[in-house]
């Protein structure tokens, strides 16, 4: 059972690997010459908007679809989910559509009607794949996470002869898509309700405001810095968590597996918290250092624009990511044995503490300081996470 775990985690982690590297240290860099510093930063905001509204949601789904799995299972029924997939593939392109115009400022069709294409196909790519982990299938998913590399470079073509930057994403997550509709056949699902509809929907719109909650501080920093410096400075930012955040890819990895893993367990196991928390901790040292040895060589290669600019934030953006790292790796424990609810508890408090020390020391020290709030935020998040599960869950065991 080890070697399995061990071997899906391997696999997971190049998956998540390959579509990150081809956008990161392929694609960005190439568009942030060709569209300029503005452009670059206007894109970057938008698809910040598109993982908050239309992936935080197809995760949830995924997450609770596997969670609940067993009991449907159980019961010889399928449905529920199918249901809140459509009511909330219409919310998240109604969000999408007003805050695209919002950010970019006209009503640009282009902008509008493509960044809806990609919010609907990113939901559902991010809820199909639980098919591949309901059944263990760590080949398939690196499958589809090729397919969607391939279909990132094949975009990138595209937005070089149209100038659409959303066409890189939506020729990726389209690929992506049809591939996890093939194999998966959850499309096939019916859309009718059981008996355990109160009970899924009650947990999955808890985990969604958790999610969306949470990922203001992964995502909403792009929000708040484009109205508040503009695209450039927003492109500088994004840009000093670049490393960081390849460097820390394989939490995601690691999450969903352990989450398909710990969904068979009957009860919390404190010993292996204290395990995955102690490892998860040397992971991120050695991620940091890693990430402040390879800075300057590595931007100044990809980004040499705005190296120095970057240089200066980087120690501290780094900071910020790799707790976010650590808190990625425990959530799964929190998700599976504490009410759910916890979730927005952690994710609420956390984001107060980082938007307020965030917009506090930005007035009083700029970009450094806003960048030195979003640490607040996340040590914040992280130290409730640890507590909570010691106190509801760790004692259990």
């Amino acid at each position: 059972m080890k070697k399995k775990v061990i071997t899906d985690m391997m696999l997971n982690i190049i998956a998540a690997a390959l579509p990150v590297a081809m956008l990161q240290l392929v694609i960005y860099p190439k568009v942030a010459v060709a569209a300029g510093g503005d452009e670059y930063g206007l894109m970057l905001t938008v698809y910040s908007i598109w993982i908050m509204t239309s992936n935080a949601p197809g995760n949830v789904l995924n997450n609770v679809k596997l969670l609940k799995f067993p009991q449907y299972q159980a019961m010889e029924t399928e449905g529920d989910i199918p249901i809140l997939l459509r009511r909330w593939i219409v919310l998240s392109s109604s969000i999408v559509f007003l805050a695209t115009w919002l950010y970019v400022g006209e009503f640009s069709v282009h902008h509008l009607f493509l960044g809806v294409l990609v919010a609907c196909a990113l939901m559902l790519k991010a809820y199909l794949e639980v098919g591949f982990r309901i059944k263990l299938n760590y080949k398939a998913i690196l499958m589809n996470n090729a397919l969607l590399s391939l279909g990132f470079f094949a975009g990138y073509y595209l937005f070089l002869k149209t100038s659409y930057w959303e066409l890189i994403f939506l020729t990726g997550y389209a690929m992506s898509c049809t591939f996890c509709a093939i194999k998966t056949g959850l499309l096939k699902e019916a859309a009718v309700k059981t008996t355990l509809f109160p009970t899924v929907r009650s947990d999955a719109y808890s985990l969604l405001v958790a999610a969306v909650i949470g990922n203001l501080i992964n995502y909403a920093d792009k929000l708040v810095l484009y109205p508040l410096m503009g695209g450039t400075a927003v492109s500088i930012y994004y840009t000093a968590t670049i490393l960081g955040k390849i460097t820390g890819m394989l939490t995601g990895p690691i999450n969903s597996v352990i989450l398909s893993y710990i969904t068979r367990w009957d009860n919390a196991k404190a010993s292996i918290f204290s395990k995955v928390l102690a490892t998860g901790f040397a992971v991120i040292c050695f991620g940091y250092v890693l990430t402040l040895v390879f800075a300057r060589p590595v931007i100044g290669f990809l980004f040499p624009q705005w190296v120095d600019e970057v240089i200066k934030i980087i120690p501290i953006t780094t900071v910020t990511v790799m707790l976010t790292v650590l808190t990625s790796i425990l959530q799964p424990f929190v998700m599976k044995f504490c009410n759910l609810h916890w979730q927005i508890v952690i994710s609420g408090v956390g984001s107060v503490a980082y938007f307020t020390c965030a917009l506090i020391l930005w007035k009083v020290f700029g970009l450094v300081g806003f960048c030195i709030g979003t640490v607040v935020g996340a040590t914040v998040k992280l130290i409730l996470m640890i507590v909570i599960y010691r106190k509801r869950a760790g004692a259990k065991s």
